[in-house]
């Protein structure tokens, strides 16, 4: 084994010893009527092999065993060479990557990684291709896309080249540095670092060596003003929802907004949610924030939701266009608050704890993983009751 076969071969053990994975480009003899025949690219290791047809065909007179190449006697020879240098090239990119994250590579990994492989080098390459597969997947919804989507939007003008490789503690708080000059609030930027976390931690996953530990990346509050709506205040939405009055717009806007508000449900899981999903005295719900269905009891409120309005979760708003009407909504009702839709979660959140509910029932119907982030909901309720301790001035001065 030469040096250079070192260079690209997957180390298994560093300790013990390293597997060579051979790769080359053949032709078969089976010749088309057109007197071509089909190219292959061979791996093997172990005594696996697998054979992936690279949709080419070529002169067996022309091709050339030993250099893998066809001999150039006009311009299609020539770019059929070039299809196979970035072949080889695309073959070396894969060895390399699985070489320097020290993680194994073996025939099956290495034909995926081939045919359906994602950029390895490109960060912002990676973070699209990756964003696209959860849409795909329907592992988040719409919303949380665009909201994603545009964090690739700031990234790429932050750095318009941005490479694995070059990814630092220092170039993210470049990049947190760059939103503040940009005018971005403290509650978004925490949300981009947010973002950029998942994109590395996702590539991470992926094998992909990148010169950070992903703990050293601190991202800070991002819940920003946890507003919510009181029982008197959601008695006048409720109020409005069933008046004879609302318009049809509000009123689809309201409804999801009311299911939110005695259910706890995100956007996200509310755009995926259909009628086909409640069955009986139950529904059923994808949650794609931690990619699982889960199943909530119908209580007599939701049922009145969504007897009110047939077309809950058969037509769906963006969350734009519902945050635009909610703010029409609330001052016909004359609710004096910046509400848009994950008040809503909120307001659940909040009210739960105000009719007696527990913090750990809280903590699983809001499907939070540390029971740090639902306990701020009892220090806000319990900031309510500290206030009402002055009404005990009320027994002497009336």
């Amino acid at each position: 084994m030469t040096p250079q076969d070192l260079i690209f071969d997957t180390r298994v053990d560093t300790q013990k010893f390293i597997v060579s994975m051979k790769t080359k480009i053949v032709i078969r003899n089976s010749i088309n009527k057109e007197g071509l025949c089909p190219l292959y690219l061979n791996a093997t290791k172990n005594g696996d092999r697998a054979r992936i047809f690279l949709d080419v065909h070529v002169s067996p007179s022309k091709w050339n065993k030993k250099t893998c190449r066809v001999r150039e006697l006009d311009g299609h020879d020539t770019d059929i060479n070039l299809i196979l240098e970035n072949v080889e090239s695309k073959v070396t990119s894969i060895k390399t990557t699985f070489r320097l994250a020290e993680k194994q590579l073996d025939v099956k990994t290495f034909q995926e990684e081939f045919l359906y492989g994602i950029p390895r080098v490109n960060f912002h390459a990676f973070a699209k291709f990756y964003l696209e597969k959860l849409i795909k997947g329907q592992t988040i919804g719409k919303g949380t896309y665009k909201r994603y989507e545009s964090i690739l939007v700031k990234l790429e003008k932050f750095r318009p080249k941005l490479y694995f490789n070059s990814i630092t503690i220092s170039m993210v708080q470049d990049f947190r540095i760059w939103l503040s000059k940009k005018g971005n609030g403290k509650n978004t930027i925490n949300s981009n670092i947010a973002g950029l976390k998942r994109f590395i931690n996702a590539a991470q996953k992926q094998g992909i060596h990148i010169p950070i530990d992903i703990e050293e990346i601190k991202v800070g509050d991002t819940g920003g003003n946890r507003q919510d709506l009181k029982p008197n205040e959601l008695k006048k939405l409720m109020s409005y929802y069933k008046s004879g009055f609302i318009n049809e717009t509000h009123k689809l806007t309201l409804g999801y907004f009311l299911f939110s508000c005695f259910n706890g449900l995100r956007f996200s899981e509310i755009q995926l949610l259909s009628r086909e999903d409640f069955i009986g005295d139950y529904y059923e719900y994808y949650i794609p924030k931690t990619y699982s269905r889960s199943r909530r009891n119908i209580n007599k409120t939701t049922l009145d939701i969504l007897d009110q309005c047939e077309e809950l979760f058969t037509v769906h708003y963006s969350n734009v266009h519902i945050n635009r009407n909610l703010k029409e909504i609330t001052k016909i009702c004359g609710i004096r608050k910046r509400v848009s839709f994950h008040t809503a979660r909120h307001t659940f959140a909040t009210n739960f704890l105000r009719l007696g509910g527990d913090v750990v029932s809280l903590q699983k119907l809001l499907g939070h993983n540390a029971i740090k982030t639902t306990m701020e909901y009892v220090h806000l309720v319990n900031s309510e009751a500290n206030e009402k301790v002055m009404m005990m001035d009320r027994l002497i001065n009336g």
